[in-house]
């Protein structure tokens, strides 16, 4: 096989990005993925884009989620001027439900410049007349925005082809071959990939080339399960409560997530998992119980034992990089976790301390999200 500038192993969102920043300066990228592209975590969330400042950001973990919230208007507009397809991106806003208002984050939002605003209950039901939370305090989001994920994923991969990256599906890595600290090439069940640099952008599945780097961080499999209901009600916002979300899709369509269950690498849904989630989202919107269940799905996120993603050059090796451990921040971070790995191949300067990412062999401290999806 011809050897590439760049081989990226995983094709969901992380390494779909990936791929597209770097052909777009004329890198020559293949992408292989054991399974049929994108259709893992990736394709099974809920497109859930939470507002930020890049230049505010108090650290990298929201520094992620800032930088590419500014990114995605601008690419999403050029992958529709690109490929024509509409990754559905819209400024909808959201509302979050917690017990109390939490001081500490209302500090980060004002330090960030990210607008918000304390609903009271007569102004939630002229917000969402439908909603109704118990024991709950409500802070809106008007910059709160969302994007359809098969789509998004779909163009990013078009957007891709047209960029000359060469995709290799159901194509499973059985080895990696080394001379000293250098990747010399991946093997396959179909032969040799080989290329100057090599990027593990696998999810769950990193944790093989993980071991083989001697990397002892965890990385592992958390499902999510998901409902699609069909609904007369209309609504506009984003609603978030801890760990649950309910995305309205347009047309009376409403996404409902999201469970975390720790059961390996089975990716099937359980009833047990529909009533949980129907149950979330009647408890919110009584209304719903009259709903139809349109669709049940589930995704296996990359859950991990640190508390930050891994991003960037492995320990034991010149030539490799590895992208994984987003967990359920994976597609809300891609933008910017691609232009991390672009600018270290690249040598530029992003102005945060990209090695901060990269600390495989010990525990990394940082704040916690400041938005859960």
């Amino acid at each position: 096989m011809e050897s590439q500038d760049v081989i990226i192993v995983g094709a969901g969102v992380i390494g779909l990005n990936t791929a597209y920043e770097l052909a777009k300066n004329n890198i020559k990228v293949s992408l292989i993925d054991q399974f049929i592209p994108y259709r893992k975590a990736s394709w099974a969330g809920a497109g859930i884009i939470p507002p930020g400042n890049p230049n505010l950001a108090s650290n990298p973990i929201d520094w992620l989620r800032a930088k590419s919230s500014a990114i995605f208007p601008t690419l999403s507009e050029e992958l529709l001027q690109t490929t024509t397809i509409n990754n559905g991106y819209i400024k909808c806003g959201g509302l979050e439900l917690t017990p109390n208002y939490e001081e500490s984050k209302e500090l980060a939002w004002t330090k960030e410049h990210i607008l918000f605003e304390r609903i009271n209950s007569l102004d939630l039901k002229t917000l969402n007349p439908n909603l109704s939370p118990k024991n709950c305090k409500t802070t809106y989001f008007p910059e709160m925005a969302q994007i359809r994920n098969p789509r998004h994923l779909k163009a990013l991969a078009e957007g891709c082809k047209l960029l000359g990256v060469r995709f290799y599906n159901d194509c499973k890595i059985t080895g990696i071959m080394k001379k000293g600290d250098r990747v010399l090439g991946l093997e396959s069940e179909t032969g040799i990939f080989t290329a100057d640099q090599f990027i593990i952008t696998a999810g769950p599945w990193s944790g093989d080339f993980l071991k083989h780097e001697g990397i002892d961080t965890q990385i592992f499999p958390v499902r999510g399960q998901m409902l699609l209901l069909q609904s007369a009600l209309s609504l506009k916002e984003i609603i978030l409560r801890d760990k649950h979300y309910i995305v309205p899709r347009g047309e009376g369509l409403v996404l409902v997530g999201s469970t975390e269950e720790e059961v390996g690498f089975n990716g099937g849904t359980t009833v047990e998992g529909k009533e949980h989630l129907l149950k979330i989202a009647c408890d919110l919107i009584p209304e719903f119980a009259t709903a139809k269940i349109i669709d049940h799905w589930s995704g296996l996120r990359p859950g991990s034992n640190k508390s930050s993603p891994l991003i960037g050059k492995s320990p034991a090796s010149d030539n490799l990089y590895f992208a994984t451990g987003h967990f359920r921040q994976g597609l809300q971070t891609s933008p910017a976790t691609a232009l991390i790995i672009k600018s270290i191949l690249m040598q530029e300067d992003l102005g945060i301390d990209n090695q901060y990412f990269m600390k495989p062999n010990e525990q990394t401290e940082t704040n916690k999200p400041l938005f859960q999806s």
